[in-house]
């Protein structure tokens, strides 16, 4: 779709959000986020109109967010000036010190310091001496020939392209923990071949492999820190994908296989990609704004009040380190729920992440008989600049969210949701470490991941292939884990309810599930 060039701003800003949500009708009056619009969405919709030359960001989306109050705010805004993200595109400068760049070996493009958060999973692996912790897989099927030179090629090129896949770390050599980016690295790639077309079998011998590949450790001090794993057949191939999460988040999985297909479809047509190139200062961007809320006392004063009351499930002090997350309780989102709460979210302005959020606490409300509680939400951190949505890496946080009243209706409790997400936003980057240590405890023993992967829609445009039978494999440090998913690959909309079987007992996990399905179907019908 062509971009808007009225220069009215109402017919403009209405064309854009269109065209980021997909095409569908957008009112002046109509909710942004109660459209569907999520975080990653929002970056699009901020970098288009500061092209043309209006000074957006994020925080004016997040609270004018119909086109009408959006365009009467961005009235009163000076032209948009250079960012500094933008200014260090030109001048990144380096974040290490001279000594520290001094160190630096020859091969390595680019050295940063390591992210807190990038810190934090290493040690926790480390100590915890489990090799599956933060290890996450994918594998799916592809109905199309393999041609292993050509599937290396598309590999290789992707490790080129995204300088995550080239990263290593390094915690004691220099003056503070550091990652390098190094220029080239040897695409990991191996792969078994059965000459049986039966699907089940390399179903079976993918899934051995993953099992297998799990218990390996990842060195994170070697680049790369991923491996990929290919069962063929004669007229399709299985393909396993296992990265340490230090370098990868849900959102950059996803990015990475729909390029990694994409390129490859292309060489099967002997053609060249035609991929849109992700910003190459991403990550310093990243770091330079998780440095400057470090700084910043308000951010820290804003968290400290949301964690500190009474942790719901564990007392002060009973749990820290990793736990062993390794149960699941699973229920499905029927596409009647799913379509009646998007429903509710849009008559009552707010998201369905919000309404999800809601009815969370919900039911940790009926579960533990707290009318107020935190819970740890899963936050997207990707820096504020054009093509942060094709970036790879970790750019993702935990943060504690407080809610009380719980026995309000829900959509007034996804209301409150809402406008708590957007207060907590500009200081959504700030390390949950530092949270942690100003408490001194876990801020929460429960958290809560809403997942819309919309990048794997790019799939359905990528010729000549076609994919089927997704998994996931993983293991997160935290006790108790909600992961609700949209429109998953994998099985569609669910909910996973991941815990530890040696903190907490089945039926008391299969308590809560039951609690938020019955929240969940409630926040379908109800639109009071």
């Amino acid at each position: 779709m062509e971009q808007p060039t009225t220069s009215d701003p109402v017919t403009l800003l209405t064309g854009i959000i269109s065209e980021q949500l997909g095409g569908q009708e957008v009112g002046p009056d109509d909710d942004f986020y109660a459209l569907g619009g999520d975080s990653l969405i929002a970056l699009r919709v901020v970098m288009t109109v500061q092209e043309h030359g209006i000074a957006m960001t994020l925080k004016d989306l997040l609270f004018h967010p119909t086109v009408s109050e959006l365009a009467d705010h961005l009235a009163t805004l000076a032209p948009v000036q250079p960012t500094a993200a933008q200014a260090s595109e030109a001048e990144p400068g380096s974040l290490l010190d001279a000594g520290d760049i001094a160190l630096v070996p020859d091969g390595v493009a680019a050295a940063l310091p390591a992210s807190a958060l990038q810190v934090g999973i290493i040690y926790l692996c480390e100590t915890s001496g489990d090799p599956e912790l933060y290890h996450s897989m994918i594998g799916w099927e592809t109905v199309a020939p393999f041609d292993e030179r050509l599937f290396r090629e598309a590999l290789s090129e992707l490790c080129d392209r995204h300088a995550a896949l080239r990263t290593s770390f390094d915690l004691g050599t220099y003056a503070e923990s550091v990652q390098l980016q190094w220029e080239k690295v040897e695409p990991p790639l191996t792969v078994e071949r059965i000459g049986d077309d039966n699907p089940t079998k390399g179903q079976d011998t993918i899934r051995r492999w993953s099992r297998e590949g799990l218990t390996l450790p990842i060195d994170w001090s070697r680049a790369p820190l991923f491996r990929c794993h290919v069962v063929a057949q004669p007229d399709t191939f299985h393909v396993a994908i296992v990265c340490h999460h230090a370098i990868v988040d849900g959102w950059s999985y996803g990015r990475l296989i729909v390029d990694l297909l994409e390129l490859y479809a292309a060489k099967l047509r002997g053609e060249s990609a035609a991929l849109p190139q992700p910003p190459a200062l991403g990550e310093h961007d990243f770091i330079v704004a998780e440095r400057e809320l470090l700084a910043t006392p308000e951010a820290a004063a804003f968290w400290h009040q949301q964690a500190n009351i009474e942790p719901l499930l564990f007392a002060r002090g009973q749990f820290h380190g990793a736990a062993n997350a390794v149960a699941n309780i699973d229920f499905t989102v029927d596409d009647t729920v799913l379509d009646g709460m998007r429903a509710t979210a849009r008559n009552t302005g707010t998201s369905l992440k919000s309404l999800a959020l809601a009815a969370h606490a919900r039911a940790l409300s009926a579960w533990t008989g707290r009318d107020e509680i935190v819970t740890g939400v899963v936050v997207n951190t990707r820096p504020e600049r054009p093509g942060a949505d094709l970036m790879v890496g970790l750019y993702l946080n935990t943060v504690p969210l407080r809610l009380a009243g719980l026995d309000a209706p829900l959509p007034e409790l996804g209301r409150r949701a809402h406008e708590l997400e957007r207060d907590a936003a500009p200081f959504r980057a700030l390390p949950l470490a530092q949270i942690e240590s100003r408490l001194g405890r876990p801020p929460f023993d429960v958290t809560f991941n809403f997942m819309n992967f919309h990048v794997y829609q790019d799939l359905d445009d990528t010729r000549d292939l076609k994919t089927r039978a997704w998994w996931v494999r993983g293991k997160p440090s935290f006790p108790f884990r909600v992961d609700f998913e949209v429109d998953g690959a994998e099985a569609g909309s669910r909910v996973s309810v991941a815990y530890d079987p040696e903190l907490l007992d089945e039926a008391r996990v299969r308590a809560y599930a039951d609690h938020f399905e019955a929240a969940l179907t409630a926040a379908s019908g109800d639109t009071a």
